[in-house]
């Protein structure tokens, strides 16, 4: 069964959700500033990515 694009980029998006994480709440901890906005610039590709797989789920179910 190939992978198809809409499921590809909602596990991007997930994956942005945890990268995200991952430089935000230590930066807070640790180095401050810069890690944090690391973070929340990772944070923002999550809705596009979202947005993207839907888009994608609804043409692979239109051309079925």
């Amino acid at each position: 069964m190939p992978i198809r694009l809409s499921t590809v980029l909602y596990a991007l998006g997930f994956f942005s959700i945890a990268v995200s994480a991952m430089n935000y709440l230590p930066g807070r901890a640790k180095t401050g500033s810069e890690k944090e906005r690391d973070g929340l610039f990772v944070g923002e590709w999550v809705p596009t990515f979202f947005i993207l797989g839907k888009i994608a789920e609804d043409r692979e179910h239109k051309r079925e």
